[in-house]
């Protein structure tokens, strides 16, 4: 290949810049009435029909911000050498100083009473969020629950009558073709409506959160879209679009919108519980691709599976290395994206049948699932975490250790951080792994409860971070 490669980033639509403490964030109606829109060959038709539903619907989308401050280390410099021993220059030790980075999204009102899905990319992390009406009206948000495996999170408003979206559509009878409207704030130019068509269905492996099936797009989309609505050309809501590809960080023509079928099975349990419960068979699993096709014999659409999980519903169901899923519950599995999605959205519990070839011979296998690892120890600690301490920690296992890149065998893994406990004081970040507490190593969330109640007024944290090790100390009062 020459010297003029051409390379193509995958881009989250979330603007945010970095300014000094201090500086300003970037800038009630009525139930939304039912409405079907007619299609229409006559252009002037459809320019109204365009019209009327970026009227009926707009209102229900809105522009969200938020304000996070972080803390960055500038480095001592030596200065230069004076005759006189004097250098007003000098600066050898390292000074700490606060910024505050500004964030700009999109949102989705769903219920009137204020409940508004958006992009978890949006709000990860934030000390401050604000939700801006289509008619300028300000409200502060919270945060309700958040799921970084699908990029979805649900914040509030105090707020009666909002316009929320009543009608929904299914995303899984989309066809490619089909015209789209996109609404959103990009650039902070709120209630932008643009236009286009469906050009894929179902795109995977963009790396932008384990559980991906996109809705394709070329409605123009850019940075400010993300949590913003597509909608179809009933004024439907069929997804919330989430990312574009990119050479310059704008609109090339590929934008991508996370299913709204998805999107309401996370909102409901954001809504209930404030985190989401996952199906969890326990194997891995890659496609059949041509080559592998023909070594185990069966044609391409299913999954092989190249490893089972020791004690996973499927070693107990008796699932081996090597087998070809042909079906999941009737349904042929035409990737390994399909597969991974339909299982996560079962419910702990749910039997599945499924269809496998091994060695030639087909048969169908019936599993239990089970929850998925760490999903359950989030559930327990969320409802328990205390408001000072103000963090949400899980007992690592060995998905998470491989997610983080993190190679030890000892620690606890930070699952969240709210903005006003200690934890978030001592500087801990979601993603850390606590590995001991006042030198003593830990291994289990309840011997870090343990060791932090007898620490006192402070806890001295060993924690991993992305590869490195650093000392934090928790204030505890």
């Amino acid at each position: 290949m020459s010297g003029y490669g051409v390379l193509v980033s995958v881009l989250i639509l979330f603007e945010a810049a970095c300014a000094s403490q201090g500086s300003a964030p970037v800038e009630g109606q009525a139930q939304m009435p039912d409405t079907v829109f007619v299609m229409s060959s006559d252009p002037e038709a459809l320019g109204r029909t365009f019209a009327s539903i970026a009227e009926s619907v707009g209102p229900s989308v809105v522009t969200i911000t938020s304000r996070t401050t972080v803390k960055a280390t500038i480095p001592g410099f030596p200065g230069f050498s004076s005759p006189f021993g004097f250098n007003p220059w000098q600066n050898p030790v390292p000074e700490q100083q606060e910024y505050v980075m500004e964030g700009l999204g999109s949102g989705v009102i769903v219920t009137p009473d204020g409940f508004i899905v958006t992009n978890n990319h949006v709000v990860e992390g934030a000390d401050e969020l604000e939700v801006i009406l289509g008619d300028g009206t300000r409200y502060p948000a919270t945060l309700v629950g958040a799921d970084s495996k699908t990029d979805i999170a649900i914040i509030s408003i105090e707020a009666d009558s909002l316009p929320a979206f009543t009608r929904t559509g299914n995303s899984d009878s989309l066809e490619v073709g089909e015209w789209v409207l996109a609404i959103g704030s990009p650039f902070a130019l709120s209630q932008t409506v643009t236009q286009g068509i469906v050009s894929y269905i179902g795109r995977s492996g963009m790396g932008l959160a384990d559980y991906e099936s996109y809705i394709q797009t070329d409605a123009a989309i850019n940075p400010g879209n993300s949590g913003g609505a597509l909608v179809d050309m009933e004024g439907r809501l069929v997804g919330i679009n989430s990312a574009i590809a990119s050479r310059s960080g704008g609109y090339e023509g590929i934008g991508f919108a996370i299913p709204i079928n998805l999107v309401l099975q996370i909102q409901d349990d954001l809504m209930a519980q404030g985190f989401v419960t996952r199906g969890w068979l326990g194997v891995r699993i890659q496609e059949l691709d041509a080559g592998l096709a023909a070594e185990f014999g069966e044609e391409r659409g299913a999954v092989l599976v190249s490893d089972v999980e020791a004690g996973s519903p499927a070693e107990d169901a008796g699932i081996q290395r090597g087998d070809v899923i042909l079906e999941l519950n009737g349904t042929s599995v035409e990737s390994s994206a399909y597969f991974r999605n339909t299982i996560s959205s079962l419910d702990p519990g749910s039997e599945v049948s499924l269809l496998v070839s091994r060695d030639g011979a087909r048969s169908t296998i019936r599993a239990v699932l089970e929850a998925l690892p760490g999903e359950e120890q989030v559930a327990k600690l969320e409802s328990r975490a205390p408001a000072v301490t103000g963090w949400v920690l899980r007992d690592l296992d060995t998905r998470t250790a491989q997610r983080l890149g993190y190679d030890g065998s000892e620690g606890v893994v930070v699952g969240s951080v709210t903005a006003d406990g200690f934890a978030a004081r001592a500087g801990l970040q979601q993603g850390d792994v606590i590995l001991e507490v006042d030198r003593r190593t830990v291994s289990t969330v309840d011997e870090v409860d343990s060791a932090v109640a007898a620490s006192g007024s402070g806890a001295l944290l060993l924690v991993w971070r992305q590869g490195y090790t650093v000392y934090l100390v928790m204030p505890l009062e």
